[in-house]
């Protein structure tokens, strides 16, 4: 028996370019783009990839950009202040603004909230690393879109992160969809499964 070693599809080309990335999700999220183009002018474009990633890694990695959780409440929801909640919001938020822009579906329509959905320590522990660096409303991050990790599940990924690696979660991944719709356009692909959260099923406190 012969195992599919599932890619992405032809129609994908990579990454956009990143300031391209910064101003269309500040666009669709109603945030400013300035301060991360600033950033990213300044820092992020004299990055050197290998010194974040592995070796291994380089093949597949490149920027991308989501939005900050704070910088998406303080705009839409400014009384929420549940970093929790925040989280969720700005996920149902971002899927919204999919939804608008192409066919989708939500599987899990009722189900994102604190109760079913959260983020992994270790990912937040990275992002609050990041956020201190970066004060723009859009984040830019090496990342890729699965492929480093292809045929691992969630579990053995996360066992097999590097020191300076997470888990990217639905905000982070969904982000990525959004700018790059064509990632995703048939069955048979490598889809992404969001490492950086984790589920609760029946809300009763077993995120497994």
């Amino acid at each position: 028996m012969t195992v599919q070693k599932y890619g992405y599809p032809n129609e994908y080309r990579g990454a956009r370019d990143p300031e391209y990335q910064i101003r269309e999700l500040a666009k669709a999220f109603e945030l400013s783009p300035d301060a991360s183009i600033r950033y990213l002018e300044k820092i992020a474009s004299k990055w050197n990839l290998a010194d974040f990633v592995p070796s291994d890694a380089l093949h597949c990695t490149q920027l991308f950009a989501w939005p900050s959780v704070d910088a998406i409440a303080k705009c839409h929801f400014p009384e929420v202040s549940d970093s929790r909640e925040k989280y969720c919001r700005a996920v149902l938020l971002l899927l919204s603004i999919i939804g608008k822009s192409r066919s989708f579906y939500n599987y899990r329509e009722g189900q994102i909230d604190p109760y079913h959905l959260r983020q992994c320590a270790r990912t937040l522990h990275t992002l609050d690393l990041i956020i201190d660096q970066q004060k723009g409303d859009i984040l830019i991050v090496p990342a890729q879109f699965g492929l480093y990790h292809r045929d691992r599940s969630v579990c053995h990924a996360r066992d097999c992160f590097t020191a300076n690696e997470s888990g990217l979660g639905a905000l982070a991944v969904g982000s990525m969809t959004l700018i790059h719709p064509e990632r995703y356009v048939r069955f048979e692909q490598l889809h992404t499964t969001c490492a950086g959260d984790v589920f609760a099923p029946h809300a009763d406190g077993d995120f497994s």
